[in-house]
Parts: structure tokens; sequence; C-alpha cells
């Protein structure tokens, strides 16, 4: 450490230093040699289309468990179509005791001091953001380094919560994540309480650094994240909404609109944005949204798909042209109290909305608009369901479960994907506000 000390100190600023120390610590490759080997039903699902197939884990033990299909004294045999992995604040809290001193990693400690003899005025608040993107760069460069063996390893790291309402904090410290792990992409999380959210993911998309587009719940969000963006990756977090709304297929439709909707962009626009499908519940979602772009799949769920023997390989197909809307497996409790028109609206994206939304981006005042600037553009064509700024009692609401109260009137006033991004925020900014004050409590005596 006292190597990585002096290197950060005579660094000359406090981002240098910051960056330093992501870039710090042990990132090694397999001591054996790494073979890569096709499991039937990945390898399936690349052949129907899918491009990436990624794990919800910052867990060595997890990875090593889902990839390792054999290992003898000398070698190592593992999965060759999982490629990557992605982070948030949830799983990033499952590990944290290693980044905190108390076990073999790091001392974040030694971090503060580092940032502290860069920057002596640093206030506390500010330590305990730059401290969980440190955190994030090294777990990402570990795994990285380890995964990426004999391929492109792909891994998502998070901003802190905190950043979102700041458009220039929130792209330095996406700048640093990426200088801290090349290649990496910077999630940018869909906040309908800050509109300017695209605005941060479409100007680092323009410095180069891609970003997952993070926290999106329906096409239309999609849409807007690949339009006015363009960014790398967005995402859907089907699961919840199969969970929250009590069907079957729901989330399934919705991604697969998403995709078409994506496909159609690439064609007409040259946008690049993929979509990723997420917050998988069940297995049989890979097969019902086979072809789709990307999965980033739970761990135990990714088992359950790699050791399940119900469908065979051969049986995998592109599901992308299917159609679940008359067969959704909504049950009649959400029917009568959502009702099936703003159930659709999650699957639906108006030719209308695409035109608008390619109007705005073509606009001359584009690349001068704030998120203030780009909500007028939206609620002056009806389009502002889309963005809500939730007063301190709907915060308190939202931070009570990540799914929706169906009784709520929060839930019967909001667009189902507007409720579902800010609930969304809510839940990882608790997780982030637990992290944040276990690291308080050992840095606390430094401010």
């Amino acid at each position: 450490m006292e190597n990585l000390k002096e290197a950060a100190v005579s660094s000359k600023s406090l981002d240098d230093a910051v960056v330093a120390l992501g870039m710090a610590g042990a990132a090694a490759k397999p001591a054996k040699s790494v073979k890569l080997v096709s499991h039937p039903l990945t390898k399936a699902l690349k052949e129907a289309g899918t491009q990436h197939i990624y794990t919800d884990t910052a867990d060595r033990a997890e990875l090593d468990d889902l990839l390792t299909v054999e290992e003898t004294e000398t070698s190592l045999k593992v999965i060759e179509e999982i490629d990557g992995n992605t982070t948030n604040q949830v799983l990033v809290a499952r590990v944290l005791d290693r980044y905190l001193g108390e076990g073999e990693d790091a001392d974040i400690v030694d971090w503060v001091k580092v940032m502290q003899s860069a920057a002596p005025d640093l206030s506390l608040s500010e330590a305990i953001a730059l401290i969980y993107t440190v955190i994030n760069g090294q777990l990402g460069r570990n795994l990285k380094t380890y995964y990426g063996t004999g391929k492109d390893w792909e891994i998502s790291l998070e901003l802190h919560t905190n950043l979102a309402p700041n458009i220039e904090d929130s792209k330095r410290i996406g700048r640093h994540l990426v200088r801290m792990l090349p290649g990496s992409f910077v999630k940018v999380a869909c906040t309908p309480h800050h509109p300017h959210a695209f605005l941060i993911a479409r100007d680092l998309e323009r410095e180069g650094i891609p970003v997952n587009f993070t926290t999106t719940f329906s096409a239309r969000q999609v849409a807007a994240a690949a339009i006015l963006s363009n960014v790398t990756r967005t995402n859907i977090f089907m699961g919840r909404l199969n969970q929250g709304l009590e069907s079957e297929l729901l989330g399934e439709q919705v991604d697969l609109v998403a995709q078409r909707t994506l496909n159609q962009l690439r064609d007409e626009l040259n946008v690049k944005t993929q979509l990723i499908v997420a917050s998988i519940r069940s297995w049989k979602t890979m097969v019902y949204a086979a072809g789709c772009d990307v999965f980033t799949v739970p761990y135990p769920t990714l088992k359950d798909f790699l050791n399940q023997t119900e469908v065979s390989a051969d049986e995998i197909r592109n599901r992308v042209n299917d159609d679940y809307s008359g067969n959704l497996g909504t049950s009649q409790n959400v029917l009568d109290k959502i009702g099936k028109t703003r159930l659709e609206s999650l699957y639906t994206v108006e030719p209308e909305f695409i035109e608008f939304l390619k109007e705005v981006r073509n606009g001359s005042d584009f690349d001068d608009l704030d998120g203030e600037g780009l909500y007028q553009k939206f609620a002056g064509v009806g389009y502002d369901d889309m963005f809500y700024s939730p007063t301190e009692d709907d915060w308190q609401e939202l931070k009570k479960n990540k799914l929706p109260d169906l009784d709520s009137p929060l839930t019967a006033k909001l667009a189902l994907d507007t409720l579902y991004s800010l609930l969304a925020f809510a839940d990882f900014t608790k997780f982030q506000d637990e992290m944040d004050e276990r690291i308080a409590n050992r840095i606390r005596r430094f401010f």
C-alpha cells in the first residue's frame, strides 16, 4: 500500500488519486490453463440470435460455481457463452466486507488518507461516494481480469445513487470508472424525477464511454434511451413486472416489443442500442425471449437453466417475433385494479412517440437542453407522464417495497413504467444508504 500512496499523493488532482486507487489491488489471472467449452443450452441461445449472456453477481464464488465445468490440478474448463456480469447496489452490498478492512482485500482507511492528501478539504459525503466508486473499480478489474481469460468479459459498473441530481458529477465519476476499467459499461439509472438522466447518458456516449441505461420497464423508455441517448445497452426489468403485476408473460411481452422496436431503430436511425433482458425470476424466460440481444440472469436462475432438462437445446429458437399479448396470464386482481389498457402501455410504442423523439434529437437546441428543457419538450406534446418528481411522502411510500402497492393512490396516479423506475431507484438507494452508513462508521473519525 505504501507504493500506492506515494503514486496517488503525487497525482495532480483528487480525480487522478481516485482512479489510481480504483486500479490498485490484486487483478490476477487464473493460475491454471483455461479452456473454453460450449454448453448446449447457452450455445443454443447464441444460435437463436442472443449475443451476450451475463450473470447478476459480484461474488467470485458464485461465478466460479456457475462457469466451471471441470477442474483439474493444472486446468480449468469454463463455459464459453457466459461472457459478462452486472453489478448493482444490492450485489455490491453482499461483498462489501471485503473492502472495509474487515477482510483480505482492502482497507478504506488507507484510501481516505490518499484522497485527503490530494484534497484536504474533502467532505465525508464526497469521500463516501468516491470510496464506493473505488470499490466498483477494483471489483470490476478483478472480475474482468480473471474471467476475461481467453474471451472478452463485459461488466457494468453503477454510479452512486447520490450522483443522480448532478449532471457534471455523474459524468465525472463515469469517466473515473472507465479509466479504472477500460471497456466497462457505466450504469446510468433512468430517473423520472431527473429527466437529465437521458442527457448524462447521451454525453457519456458521445465521449466514447459505453452506457448501460438501467431501471427501465417499458418499450417506450427503451425507445427514448436509444433515440435520445444512443446508449450501448438498456434494460427491461421484466421479472419485477411479472411479479408485481401478477402475470406470467407480461415481462417477456414487453421485452419482445422493445427488441422489435430496437431492431427497427437500428435499420432506420443506425442506433447501436442493445436490449438487456434483466431481473429474471424464472429460467423459462430465456426460452420465451430467446433471440433478444442480451440476458443478465441472477446466479441461481442461470444455474437452474444450465441444469434443467425440461427444454432441450433443440427446442430453443428465436422468439423475437412472437406475441404473448393474448396469453399474459395476468391475475384478475390486477386486471380489476390496474386495467388492461395500462398494462398494454408497457409494450406499446406509438409511431407518434417515435417521431417526437426524432424531432427532439434533431432539434437545433438538443445539444443545449438541460433536464427541465427536456421535460418541457415532453410536456408540450402530452408525454410528461414519463417524468414525476415525488414529494417526501411519496418517497416514503416508494421505499416500502420495490414492487407497486396496487391499492396506493400513487399507483393509480402514475404511468406504470414511471412508477416502476421510481420504485427501483428507491430500492437501490435504500441499499446505497445502508452501505454508506457502514463506510461512514469506518472513516468518520477522519473528518
